[in-house]
């Protein structure tokens, strides 16, 4: 049933009013984005990508590719790509985050903006990610995620049970969710004023 509630609302009213929502955090979303050691040719994926807030400050010089479960967000940022002409490579595609169709060691570097704390199985979805990024290569988490004990545990995930069934949750774990995983946490910035969104940059371990 949560799965349906939120897939309704990523097709219904979110679209509508996320872009209000986000306008704050430009400026601050440009900066994590920067963290990322871009190199011409590198290619990148952006699961999420909704209606492309992250593509304005994704380099010109590499290969994107977007992709989201929304139809509605899709066609909104299809809609601006054309509109604004970013000079990148940009293919948008809907897939499910969770089952990404793409090989294994693909991207050069994932940038993940406000989707680890909106996705289904975030644990699962950063898998994913993890697999189809090559060893060395780079992922980016901007999201409003802590690390471990910032919160009671018993807060978190009673706070986390109930807002599953909203649109997003606001008390998980970046460590639970890489937990097992090839990866490694190589810096963080604060991602607002008040460090309530964070900027995490993520490196795969090298074969």
């Amino acid at each position: 049933m949560k799965n349906v509630l939120k897939t309704l609302s990523f097709n219904t009213f979110i679209p509508f009013f996320y872009p209000a929502l986000m306008l704050p955090l430009r400026p601050w979303r440009k900066k994590a984005i920067n963290m990322l050691n871009f190199k011409e040719g590198d290619r990148v994926i952006v699961p999420g990508v909704g209606t492309g807030h992250d593509l304005p400050f994704i380099p010109d010089n590499v290969d994107v590719d977007g992709i989201d479960i929304s139809d509605v967000m899709l066609g909104i940022g299809k809609i601006k790509t054309k509109a604004f002409h970013y000079p990148h490579n940009t293919k948008l595609h809907k897939m499910d985050a969770e089952d990404l169709k793409f090989d294994d060691n693909t991207f050069d570097k994932a940038i993940l903006s406000l989707f680890l704390t909106v996705v289904f199985d975030p644990r699962k979805a950063m898998a994913e990610i993890v697999r189809v990024v090559k060893p060395g290569g780079e992922i980016l988490v901007y999201d409003h995620l802590f690390r471990h004990g910032a919160v009671p545990q018993s807060v978190a995930k009673t706070v986390d049970t109930v807002l599953s069934y909203s649109f997003a949750s606001v008390t998980r774990m970046i460590d639970d969710i890489i937990e097992g995983l090839p990866v490694k946490i190589v810096d963080v910035k604060d991602g607002d004023p008040v460090g309530f969104v964070k900027g995490f940059l993520l490196v795969k371990n090298s074969k």
